[in-house]
């Protein structure tokens, strides 16, 4: 048999080698990256990474507080002290988990010298109180001391707040200082009726002496009271108007017609306006009257009555008793009745009448 070997098989079988080579790298690059991937999820970050149960905290330790050893003082006292010690060391056991209330144990005071301690049991009342107070002195007595200390400060403000009130309720018993303001406060009223007293004497001191004037008359008719203030101006005096009461007089008034609605009244009004200005309406017996004025003069009242017929406006004479107001005319006061006479005569001189009135 014949056995032929050609080149194309060895060719394949080394191009096959380097296909599996590559394969291998990319398998190993490919693991690579897994742990390296693994890795940085376990150390880097806490999600593969179990986590450890918190430790519960430390409880603090008791407080252990020292109790001072009793005084060697004398037997009955230390039997004294034994018999108290039990019932006491429960108690400090008891508050020992307090810390902040460490002021409970009695101050201790400074230990008095054997001698005095042998002194004392010749008194009966001291050595009852050296039972209760005489204890050795330790370090925790000496650090207690200035707690005490502190309470002595703080009842020394109580002793004086109780000594204030007292200071206070003594201090308004005073009837004396009242009764003082008391009579001092008419003290006022005193001055008041000086005060009063002036006022009275001046008005007499006005009576006796510038209680004087002129009086020229009352004045319904402004162009008479003019006239009349003219003369004494003349005189060298100075007039004076005052408003005086009222006075009935007849009246004449100019009536144009009645109308019952008002609208009307005033259109009528209106109209009467434009030709004298003391025209007016009236309120008659539920109707409405339309008047061109009222006069007291009859001849002023003729003459308006031809001037308003001749406008268009017939009106007729209505006579009426009306109170009118007055104006007084006056000169003075004067100080003496010789001032007010003098005045007086000046004014007979320009031809008007007056008189002298007193105040």
């Amino acid at each position: 048999m014949d056995f032929k070997f050609s080149k194309g098989t060895g060719d394949a079988g080394q191009q096959d080698a380097p296909g599996e080579k590559k394969n291998q790298s990319a398998l190993l690059v490919l693991l690579l990256l897994l742990v390296g991937g693994f890795s940085y999820l376990y150390f880097f970050t806490g999600l593969i990474k179990p986590q450890q149960a918190p430790q519960p905290a430390e409880s603090p330790a008791p407080q252990v507080v020292k109790m001072p050893l009793p005084a060697p003082d004398s037997a009955g006292a230390g039997a004294d002290k034994n018999d108290a010690t039990p019932k006491s060391e429960p108690a400090a056991a008891k508050e020992a988990p307090k810390p902040a209330q460490p002021a409970t144990a009695v101050p201790a005071a400074k230990p008095s010298p054997p001698v005095k301690a042998k002194e004392e049991p010749k008194k009966p009342e001291p050595p009852k109180v050296a039972e209760k107070k005489v204890q050795p002195a330790t370090v925790a007595d000496k650090k207690d001391k200035k707690p005490a200390v502190a309470k002595a400060d703080e009842k020394k403000p109580a002793a004086v707040k109780s000594q204030l009130p007292a200071a206070k309720k003594a201090e308004p018993v005073k009837p004396a200082g009242k009764s003082q303001t008391a009579e001092v406060t008419p003290k006022p009223k005193k001055t008041a009726a000086v005060a009063s007293g002036s006022a009275k004497a001046a008005p007499v001191q006005a009576a006796s002496g510038g209680s004087w004037s002129v009086l020229l008359g009352q004045y319904v008719i402004e162009e008479a009271l003019s006239a009349d203030m003219g003369r004494v101006r003349k005189a060298g005096l100075e007039p004076v108007v005052k408003a005086g009461s009222r006075k009935k007089s007849a009246m004449n008034r100019l009536l144009l017609a009645e109308f019952a609605s008002r609208g009307d009244a005033q259109a009528e009004l209106a109209r009467l306006k434009r030709h004298t200005s003391d025209a007016f309406i009236m309120d008659q017996a539920g109707k409405f009257a339309v008047y061109a004025g009222s006069y007291l003069l009859d001849v002023r009242a003729s003459s308006e009555k031809k001037r308003l017929t001749a406008a268009g406006f017939p009106v007729s004479i209505k006579r009426a008793e009306i109170a009118i107001p007055t104006q007084s005319l006056t000169v003075g006061p004067f100080k003496d009745k010789k001032a007010a006479e003098s005045a007086l005569g000046k004014l007979k001189t320009t031809g008007v009448k007056a008189t002298l009135v007193k105040n």
